[in-house]
């Protein structure tokens, strides 16, 4: 019920963005699964171009996980966000489907025109825009006190500067484990010098 829903959906979204189907053409057949927690689906690139929901049972070539915390950040548009996408299998067909996704954007309004008129479905988008950006910056205002928490009060995430100091350091052991290693060497040798000289 749901599923030929979904690709109806995912139908008008590839016709309102045409310039997308050449550019998925040369995956069709391939399946991708995108988990979202707690929701999961399956899209298969159609010969035409156009995306379809496929079955739970079928084979993918790539997946692609989020878990809530970066879809937050995805949404406050954080552009490191990108990189922490977890993904398996043919990577650089999902890395080019992520890719044209984002791309890609729904003309609610023109929709909305079709039901209540162009003058409410003005109104609405411009509403719908101001919810937006307010949902985005709330996000952004979440994701920063989170990860303060977790840098201040409960240090679950170590600050740049940390890990920075903490690499310098290790280098810097590893250095002097290094010299030592060389004098205790030439300490030894000297040491067995003597000894076959005594002998």
């Amino acid at each position: 019920m749901i599923k030929p829903l979904l690709t109806r959906l995912l139908g008008h979204l590839i016709k309102q963005n045409s310039w997308a189907r050449p550019h998925l053409q040369p995956y069709a057949g391939k399946h991708i699964r995108l988990q979202l927690f707690p929701v999961s689906a399956t899209l298969v690139v159609l010969e035409d171009g156009g995306l379809a929901m496929a079955g739970d049972t079928a084979i993918y070539d790539a997946s692609m996980r989020i878990s809530p915390s970066l879809a937050l950040r995805l949404l406050a548009k954080d552009a490191s966000a990108h990189s922490e996408i977890a993904l398996e299998g043919d990577t650089e067909f999902a890395i080019a489907l992520g890719k044209i996704l984002q791309a890609m954007s729904w003309d609610y309004e023109e929709d909305l025109s079709h039901v209540v008129g162009d003058v409410a479905a003005s109104q609405i988008s411009q509403r719908l825009q101001e919810g937006v950006a307010a949902t985005r910056k709330q996000a952004v205002n979440l994701t920063e006190m989170a990860a303060e928490f977790w840098q201040e009060e409960q240090p679950l995430i170590a600050k740049k500067r940390h890990v920075e100091a903490f690499n310098r350091d290790v280098d810097t052991l590893r250095d002097d484990v290094g010299r030592l290693e060389k004098h205790i060497e030439k300490l030894s040798a000297r040491l067995d010098a003597l000894l076959q000289k005594q002998s």
